[in-house]
């Protein structure tokens, strides 16, 4: 499942490699986006990862910052410490040997404006571009994950306005399920609105009112991903998919019923 990644996101990765080396995917290390790790440990943290990866043979991404990251605000101090933490992960990526980094959009749907709307397409669009050559230079691309976005459309003008092979989008489904403003657009709308762009998806699975990261198939779920499933690695890029559940039982879970839906 050379496709697949699984997701851990505490700083002990030693089950999720486990089971990466089983069932033969990769890996998405997540424990670099967490505030007290860059603040502390990260160098320490860096070491021991690169000790315990120098071997693996799949493929691996990471996850950026996110808490309190704001790439479009319009405060330009806010936008200068956004832009050293992203530095410090695509550094940090590049060590790893990833091949691509997850950063979120942060857009905030309660402020229900054209012009909020419009200066954060430009302002993201703008702080993108600068970052765009740090990546190219790291070898690496970066994914915008949707957060609390309202829609896909918001991603879909924001990469219609960038034009750049090196950045595009992480859907994470959950988040499209959960956050969505007008309740008649299914994740399959997301999808088909959004393909030309992603190359990364986040798969958990929820119960329809919070952000839980369930087993893919848990009982009681709100998303079908035996449907999901096969649309998700049909997309046009060929994304990497990511099993984005921390707790290793339900992550193994997951992984079973991939191979069960997908062969």
């Amino acid at each position: 499942m050379s496709k697949v990644h699984l997701a851990p996101s505490r700083k002990d990765i030693a089950r999720h490699l486990e089971l990466a080396l089983h069932y033969e995917c990769g890996l998405e290390l997540q424990a670099f986006s967490n505030p007290e790790v860059l603040n502390n440990s990260w160098q320490t943290l860096l070491r021991e990862y690169k000790v315990l990866l120098r071997d693996f043979p799949g493929s691996i991404s990471c996850h950026g910052a996110f808490f309190d990251m704001y790439a479009a605000s319009f405060d330009p101090q806010v936008v200068e410490l956004t832009r050293e933490r992203y530095l410090l992960n695509l550094d940090i990526a590049a060590e790893l040997g990833a091949s691509q980094v997850v950063f979120h959009t942060n857009f905030l749907p309660m402020i229900r404006t054209e012009f909020y709307r419009h200066e954060w397409l430009k302002n993201q669009r703008d702080f993108l571009l600068k970052l765009e050559p740090e990546a190219m230079q790291r070898n690496l691309r970066i994914a915008i994950e949707n957060m609390w976005d309202p829609d896909p459309h918001l991603l879909l003008e924001l990469f219609e306005g960038l034009a750049t092979p090196h950045i595009g989008a992480c859907l994470d489904v959950s988040h499209a399920y959960l956050y969505r403003l007008n309740r008649q657009q299914t994740v399959e709308f997301w999808l088909e609105t959004l393909e030309p762009y992603v190359i990364h998806v986040h798969m958990n699975n929820t119960r329809g009112v919070i952000d839980e990261h369930l087993a893919l198939n848990a009982q009681g779920s709100a998303l079908d991903y035996t449907t999901l499933l096969p649309l998700l690695a049909g997309l046009e890029r060929a994304p990497v998919l990511v099993v984005e559940i921390a707790e290793p039982d339900a992550a193994e879970q997951s992984l079973q019923f991939i191979r069960r839906v997908l062969g």
